[in-house]
């Protein structure tokens, strides 16, 4: 499989390997198109100014034996004035465990270098409740001793059309010529506010639903249905099921996710059956506003 992923591309658009990171993608119980936060704009340029005027985050990706994938995405984003915003995003996923052999199963050597990585650079335009982005990446691979290189460039969007709704869109791994290939990801999603000031306890708690899509260049199509509970803004439960339908199969993937906020620090907890259902994903982040 990973030699498939390793196959030869142009210099303007992701290595094919870049595909492992819908691995990484199942962990998200929010659809891609609808993250907020300081990683977010590795999933929608557009949403990278959601936080605080300097915030950066970490997260780390885990699966289970059988995908034997880890890795971590990482950002800053930074304020520029009221209407605009720029950073960085981080990312590489590796696979574990990788070993050569000959005539028995017995490891010859030591471990088969196999990862995919990149490096970004986004900016955003906030006019009223309409904001636009767009990032760079370069993009990089190795699979043992091939080794590829290649540029994306992807955009975003996020509107907020009236109170409580959100509509939102993006590209993934977008090739610069915009030529289709199959390293390439959809987004979109609508966010509604269904509950606001929902009194629990002592605390006042907000209900969203969501509703999001995803398609790949060879027709492979996923409807994700969610719903987040906030309460206040220090402690949320989002949750989400999607349905992957590819090459005329079917399956569904539930998703759900812990978010705590204590001052200047969030941290997040989240687990999927993962993708194909062949293997949980964990993901585990933290986040930092520098300065509100």
């Amino acid at each position: 499989m990973f030699l498939m992923l390793c196959a030869g591309h142009a210099m303007g658009q992701a290595p094919e390997s870049s595909q492992l990171w819908r691995v990484a993608a199942t962990s998200l119980a929010v659809p891609p198109a609808l993250q907020v936060g300081p990683l977010a704009m590795a999933w929608n340029p557009a949403a990278g100014r959601q936080s605080g005027a300097l915030s950066g985050g970490l997260q780390i990706v885990h699966t289970s034996n059988v995908l034997g994938l880890s890795g971590f995405l990482g950002g800053i984003t930074t304020s520029l004035g009221r209407r605009a915003g720029i950073g960085v995003a981080l990312g590489r996923l590796d696979v574990r465990d990788l070993v050569r052999t000959t005539t028995s199963p017995s490891a010859v050597g030591g471990s088969i270098p196999v990862y995919t990585q990149y490096a970004g650079l986004g900016g955003q335009l906030h006019l009223g409740s309409f904001g636009l982005g767009t990032m760079l990446r370069i993009n990089n691979e190795q699979f043992d001793i091939i080794r590829a290189t290649g540029a994306t460039l992807d955009f975003g969007i996020r509107w907020t059309p009236i109170a409580r709704l959100t509509i939102a869109a993006a590209t993934h791994f977008l090739p610069i010529d915009f030529s289709k290939q199959v390293t390439t990801d959809y987004y979109a999603g609508v966010e509604y506010l269904a509950l606001r000031s929902l009194s629990i306890g002592s605390v006042a708690a907000n209900v969203l639903a969501r509703y999001g899509i995803g398609y790949r260049s060879y027709d492979a199509l996923e409807h994700t249905i969610g719903a987040g509970i906030l309460l206040g803004s220090v402690f949320g439960v989002n949750a989400a099921v999607t349905r992957e339908s590819a090459f005329g199969s079917h399956e569904w993937r539930p998703a759900v996710a812990l978010f705590l906020k204590v001052g200047r620090y969030a941290v997040d907890l989240a687990s999927s059956s993962g993708l194909n259902d062949v293997g949980a994903t964990y993901r585990v982040g933290l986040s930092i506003d520098f300065i509100r």
